[in-house]
């Protein structure tokens, strides 16, 4: 039987993967940083949170409940399960984003 994800796991997880603080995230939701230190101490957070911090972290909030915790970071770093394919990488809006930051460093590049 295979455990339920935890969701403020699965939080701070992908916020450590964007590189984002808790303070920032805090700033974001309006909330102290306690708050949200707190918030990825719990198994279950309400859908209309995952929606606001899915926008602030530009993720569909669905990601939260669909990591799957026996399989740790593998689904974040772009590992590829053939069950369960929802990886950040394969976000499209995340593909954007890489794409986006590549052609910033390519042009930086160009620029020296």
């Amino acid at each position: 039987m295979k455990n339920k994800p935890h969701i403020g796991r699965n939080l701070s997880r992908i916020r450590l993967y964007y590189g984002m603080k808790q303070t920032t995230l805090a700033k974001a939701l309006g909330i102290s940083q306690q708050a949200v230190s707190k918030m990825e101490q719990q198994t279950i957070l309400g859908d209309e949170l995952l929606l606001r911090i899915g926008k602030i972290l530009n993720v569909k909030h669905s990601l939260f409940k669909k990591l799957d915790p026996e399989l740790g970071q593998q689904n974040i770093t772009g590992g590829y399960d053939m069950e369960h394919n929802y990886d950040i990488e394969n976000n499209s809006d995340m593909k954007l984003i890489i794409e986006l930051m590549k052609r910033l460093i390519d042009s930086r590049k160009k620029n020296k």
